[in-house]
Parts: structure tokens; sequence; C-alpha cells
């Protein structure tokens, strides 16, 4: 309870930079949003061959349904439901209490509320996503907490609180009995600088109560290192005429390592094995031009001890967190790529997009896969507007990789897919 109030205060203190009076009154009421798809998926060697699994192919599909419901004050309360979001087959679980959520075909990844204390202050509460700066560091997290969102001019500011791990949920009984919380506080500014430009800084520190020493039935001791420390991340993208650009460049604390992976938080073992106990930081920056129907694109950049980009960072087999991601940006080893992108605008409904990157790679380890020293991705996306709100994508690639040890296979991880997706 005292974690409670004091996050609370923070956060109303932080308000208390602007002037708050009464929002105005808005038409009651709940709106519906969303969106849906289907794909059909061939995927071969995402392991570069290193296991006897032949070459795959799956269809899934996906609705998901945005619900929100505003009060006559102007407070609202925002849900999302995912339906089906599995592959194709035929499944009889009809009710999904109580099973994970890829056994059941209903569950929500978001459920809050935002109550308008002012036209320049909101604070939000209960579990949403976030992202902060261009996709590189903290792209759509899945949070629970409280936020404010601050807004003073042309600058937002969004101080939070989140909780992590709560320890009134632990299965651990010293983490339930002490109440240790896992929680970060932080906040994110952002500005306009003018209508073509934009930046911000992310700041943020964790701390980890959590039980250090665990015993199993057989008595055997573990040694569970605390997800805590610094996390930060300056960030900027605009446009000058034909002339485009954009850059992020982020640090975490070493035991943060894959915090921003879809991951569970619990799972010390995966984070802390990443990259070793170094503190990791990363950055990357991207010119782009465009002529007439044609943009042209450089994304360069480097990761260090242990840092990985935001799944959703990248091109299309390595980044991008969808059916043909083999990797993160920085997974593996220390990274320092370059990749070119041309997009080609061949009508309004029907475009093109090619991708040519290369990476080379300090393994953190020289055995196995983790021994990775090169890679190339040749890969294109095709996108065509059948009508308003519904897209066809088509996408295809091939990754490339070289080993240091010599043991591990390198065949090319090569894959395609189609894309059906509404808005609505």
């Amino acid at each position: 309870m005292k974690k409670i109030l004091v996050a609370s205060a923070a956060l109303l203190i932080a308000a208390g930079a602007v002037d708050i009076a009464p929002a105005a009154e808005v038409k009651p009421g709940v709106q519906l949003s969303g969106d849906a798809r289907v794909r059909a998926v061939y995927r071969d060697d995402f392991d570069f061959g290193n296991s006897d699994k032949d070459g795959e192919t799956y269809l899934d599909s996906r609705v998901r349904i945005n619900i929100k419901g505003t009060a006559a004050g102007g407070a609202y309360a925002i849900g999302r439901l995912r339906l089906q979001d599995h592959r194709f087959e035929d499944i009889d679980t009809d009710n999904a209490a109580g099973a994970k959520r890829e056994d059941g075909n209903i569950w929500v990844d978001k459920a809050y509320i935002g109550v308008p204390f002012s036209d320049n202050f909101t604070l939000e509460a209960g579990k949403y996503r976030v992202t902060y700066g261009t996709g590189f560091f903290y792209e759509d997290l899945n949070l629970a907490g409280l936020r404010g969102i601050i807004k003073a001019g042309n600058v937002e500011i969004n101080p939070f609180v989140e909780w992590m791990s709560e320890g009134q949920s632990s299965k651990i009984k010293a983490d339930k009995n002490e109440d240790n919380d896992e929680i970060r506080m932080g906040a994110n500014i952002s500005a306009d600088f003018n209508e073509n430009w934009k930046g911000g800084v992310l700041v943020a520190y964790q701390m980890d109560d959590r039980t250090e020493f665990l015993t199993d039935e057989d008595g055997v001791g573990y040694h569970m290192e605390p997800n805590e420390g610094w996390l930060a991340s300056v960030y900027f993208e605009g446009k000058q005429g034909n002339f485009g650009l954009a850059g992020e460049f982020a640090y975490n604390d070493g035991d943060l390592h894959g915090f921003n992976q879809a991951k569970d938080d619990n799972n010390d073992d995966f984070k802390d094995s990443i990259g070793g106990p170094d503190d990791g930081y990363g950055g990357y920056i991207q010119p782009s031009y465009t002529i007439d129907a044609l943009t042209l694109a450089l994304n360069v950049g480097f990761t260090m001890d242990g840092f990985i980009a935001d799944p959703v960072f990248g091109f299309v087999m390595v980044g991008a967190d969808h059916s043909l991601t083999v990797t993160s940006v920085g997974n593996y080893g220390d990274w320092l790529w370059a990749g070119f992108i041309a997009k080609y605008a061949i009508s309004d409904n029907l475009s093109v997009t090619g991708n040519l990157m290369y990476a080379t790679v300090d393994g953190w380890s020289s055995e196995g896969l983790e021994s990775l020293e090169d890679a190339i991705e040749i890969s294109g996306v095709l996108e065509y507007t059948i009508s308003k709100g519904a897209v066809f994508s088509w996408f295809a690639g091939a990754l490339f990789p070289s080993f240091e040890d010599p043991t591990v296979n390198d065949d090319p991880a090569v894959g395609t897919y189609g894309r059906l997706q509404l808005k609505f």
C-alpha cells in the first residue's frame, strides 16, 4: 500500500506542473474499432539447419476488437479483445477461463481507465501497451501500472510507475509474505519542434525486491540476479523537403538485458545470461530521400555488450516481429549493420519495398549459434490496397549466416507469407 501511495503521489505532483481545471464534457457512449488478419506462411531452416526439422507451412488468423467507453465528464475505459489468435485447426476450446492464451480463443491484452483532470493532464491506470521513441527500444511494450499524460504547449510528459512483478501474485512464499515487488519508475518527455520534426528522451529506473536465493524441493539453492538498474533513450525523426532523418540511441543496465523482448520477466536465467553482466547500449540512424514515387533509405547502427533492440525494429528476416522474424537486432552478440531500403509506389494502391542488409557480429561465444560472425538479408515486401481498410501484403526473404564454430550449420533461413489485413 505504501508503494501505491508513493506512486500515486508522484504522478499527482508531476501533474502540478500544469493548471488543473475541469475537462470539457463529452458525449458518453461506447465505441468499437479493431483489426483482423489471415496469413499463409512458409518457413525453412530458421535454425540455420541445426536440427532435423523440415520446412513448415501453416495458416493463422486473428481478430482484435478495441472497446472504448466514455463517461459524460470525459473519463474513459479501454479494453482490447483478441479472438482466435491461433493457427488453423479444429480447436474445440470454447472457454478460455484458466487456460493459457494459446489454449483459449478469447483473451485480453489491454484493460485500463483514463481520467482527464483537465485538458492538460490525464491519468491512466491498468493494463496497457506503450510506445516511446521510434520503435528501436521501447515499442508497444505490454505493461501494467499508472502513467500520466501531461501536455504543455508542444511538449508531452509521461511520468509512469509500472509493476513488472507483484509480490502478492508470486508463487514464491517469501515474496508474497514480504510483498516483494519489481517496479519500474520513470518518465518520457517528447516534443514537436515544428510541424516536421519531433523528438524526446526516456529515463527510467527499475527496482527488484524479489527473493534472490531460492531453494527447490530437493533443498538445492539457486541465486537469482535482480532485474534492476537504469534504462534510457534519446530519439528524433522528421523531414525537410525530400530529405528525412530518424534515429535513436539507448542504454540499459546489464541486469535488464532483454527486458523489451517477448519473454516472461520472471525468467531471470534467460535475461541475465544475455551478453554477460556489462551495461548495454546501441543506436541507429536512418537518412532517407524521396524522388517522386521512389524512397531510398540507409539504416545503419550498432549494439554493444548485450543490448538487444525491440523485436519490431529491423527489416523482414531480422526484426519486424512477425512470421518471418529469425532474430532481433542485437541477438547472438554485438552488432554493426547497414541496411539499404528502397520503396517504390507503383500506383496509389500498389507499392514494393526491397531490403539488402549486412551485419557483422561479435558473438557472445565461440561455440554454437552464439558464435555468429556475419549475416546478410535479402528481402522484399509487396503491398496492395484492395479497398479502404483492406490490404494484401506479401513478404519474402532469405537470411545468410556464418559462424565461428565450424560444427554449426550455416544454411540460409528462407521464408515467405501472404497476409490479408483489415482495419475497421
